[in-house]
């Protein structure tokens, strides 16, 4: 029996290099007549590591940390504007040009999400609660021993996974 695709949930890290992996999702989408949910992670640091940075920084210093590593994430994400919501915007942005590049092929993005947590944890989360039928993800190269071994979100996508799993090899920047 085919596989029957019907809905794609595609990750990204907002990258230039990420619409490589999204061009795959659209051509699956288009193929199948598939819908595409679009999937942003923030990802946070583990309780652990949380409590280890703490003792070794001090806490006034570790939260001035944190606070400047999400204003930077939300500048590369999202220009100049400030608010969490304009990070969606920027995901829809993403998919429209992406819309017009592909003007032979129907596709349609059906939900942009933004969450933030563990990558691996809600890229699962989300793969099961939306009923996707494939996960399409980049990933990069990691030099000479690149195709022995992928990045540990990667890899841990791939081994938790219930459904399939397509990898696109981006380019470098």
């Amino acid at each position: 029996m085919v596989p029957d695709i019907k809905k794609i949930l595609f990750t990204t890290n907002l990258s230039p290099n990420a619409r490589k992996a999204f061009d795959y999702a659209v051509s699956l989408a288009d193929r199948y007549g598939a819908v595409i949910t679009v999937l942003h992670v923030m990802e946070e640091v583990s309780h652990s590591s949380d409590v280890h940075i703490k003792s070794f920084l001090g806490e006034e210093k570790w939260q001035f940390l944190q606070e400047a590593h999400e204003q930077e994430a939300k500048q590369i994400l999202i220009g100049k504007r400030r608010e969490g919501a304009m990070i969606k915007e920027a995901l829809e942005e993403f998919c429209a040009s992406a819309q017009k590049d592909h003007d032979e092929c129907e596709f349609m993005t059906d939900e942009t999400i933004v969450t933030r947590g563990n990558i691996v944890d809600e890229i699962l989360a989300v793969s099961r609660d939306k009923g996707c039928d494939i996960i399409v993800m980049g990933y990069h190269d990691r030099g000479k021993w690149g195709e022995a071994v992928l990045g540990s979100t990667t890899r841990r996508v791939l081994r938790r996974s219930n459904i399939p799993v397509m990898l696109v090899r981006l380019p470098e920047a």
